[in-house]
């Protein structure tokens, strides 16, 4: 997603404007600082029209739930299987 973004030349505000989130939320998540919900990640990807090649699954940041974007191919660590 930041290569799209940068490649695509957009700007965080605009896009954090479109989802109706903060900017800094949006950089964080983008950064794999804070995660989004799935529905954001959805729209998200989305509003940077990428394929839909990308998988959505629950994840964990500082003990806390969330959601994390993977693209092909999804590797699963050996500890979670």
């Amino acid at each position: 997603m930041l290569e799209t973004i940068t490649y695509l030349k957009l700007s965080y505000e605009g896009l954090a404007h479109e989802m109706s989130i903060p900017e800094m939320v949006l950089r964080d998540a983008v950064e794999g600082k804070m995660g989004l919900t799935r529905g954001q990640w959805v729209r998200f990807g989305r509003l940077l029209g990428l394929p839909t090649t990308y998988e959505l699954r629950p994840s964990e940041r500082d003990g806390v739930p969330c959601w994390e974007v993977c693209f092909p191919p999804v590797h699963v660590p050996m500890d979670k299987a």
